[in-house]
């Protein structure tokens, strides 16, 4: 047997020999970094009430673009993990909720253009929210992402009761940014999608997060072209029933959903009272909702002469 012939067997003995342990060592590395972000996911979900039940907007305004890029990086070693894209869209929609929309509704007084970039910068982030509830949605249902802007109704229908989580939240990005973006009408154009994604959740898990889809349907049924006000009451109703009125923020959806839009001044001025008078420690779980509830309750008592008519606005 040739030397050549010889030195080839050798290696060939060897890589054999040696596959299978650095396959097997491929393997533990990726499950022990399926298992790291597992746990950091976790951790991050515990975290929700810590953030939430907080009574410093400041502190957590400068907390959470740092739990936003964790998540995202997260993200990157396991795109297709399902909690982490809840967690994902849900922290961008609460971030740019709570603390950017307010900034650019300060600046416009004093700097209009500043004021409309602002804008501008939480429809992409809205957006980016969007995003990432639509993939979680595609990850159990291949093409659910293609067919929704089509065919909303049709593409729902896939949804069961373990999709609704992202589908209301997914949902809220949508919503939102169509919200911040009324000028722009190639994004009313999606509010089909809006009110799919959540007449579906509703009908799988009716009380879900104590009647979050009810309040995200009042602002839907004021925004749809064939938008009822008459359904939009009845879902308030059955928020405040199943929240036990300890969210600030749907007396708050009701005054600027649709006492503005009937023009009732009394009605508007009573809600926000009724924001302003609540007693945040009342409910932990929401206090810092409600503080940046009755922050925009205040803002908006500001506001009444743009928002009524000096002979419209019922007193």
């Amino acid at each position: 047997m040739s030397e050549m012939v010889i030195s080839q067997f050798v290696h060939s003995r060897l890589a054999c020999r040696l596959v299978p342990p650095l396959l097997c060592l491929c393997v533990v590395s990726c499950s022990l970094k399926k298992r790291a972000v597992d746990t950091l996911a976790s951790v991050l979900g515990e975290s929700e009430y810590v953030y939430l039940s907080d009574d410093d907007p400041e502190l957590i305004a400068a907390a959470m673009p740092f739990n936003l890029k964790t998540l995202e990086t997260l993200l990157r070693s396991n795109p297709d993990h399902r909690k982490l894209l809840l967690m994902t869209c849900k922290s961008f929609v609460f971030y740019t909720y709570g603390f950017v929309e307010p900034q650019a509704e300060r600046q416009e007084d004093a700097d209009y253009y500043q004021a409309q970039e602002t804008r501008r910068r939480a429809a992409r982030l809205y957006m980016r929210a969007y995003r990432y509830g639509l993939h979680g949605l595609e990850v159990d249902h291949p093409g659910f992402s293609e067919l929704l802007p089509r065919e909303p109704e049709e593409a729902v229908r896939q949804l069961n009761i373990k999709d609704v989580p992202l589908a209301v939240w997914t949902a809220a990005a949508l919503g939102a940014a169509i919200g911040v973006s009324s000028e722009n009408a190639e994004s009313t154009a999606d509010i089909a999608v809006v009110g799919g994604l959540l007449r579906k959740a509703l009908e799988l898990d009716a009380d879900f997060e104590d009647g979050t889809i009810d309040e995200f349907l009042i602002s839907y049924e004021t925004q749809a072209v064939d938008g009822s006000l008459e359904r939009a009451r009845a879902y308030y109703e059955r928020a405040l029933s199943l929240s036990g009125g300890k969210r600030c923020g749907i007396f708050l959806t009701w005054a600027e959903s649709v006492s503005v839009e009937e023009q009732n001044l009394q009605e508007f001025k009573e809600l926000l009272n009724r924001v302003l008078d609540f007693d945040v420690d009342s409910a932990p779980e929401n206090r810092l909702l409600n503080i940046l509830a009755q922050r925009r309750a205040k803002w908006l008592l500001t506001r009444t002469e743009d928002l009524f008519l000096e002979e419209g606005g019922t007193e």
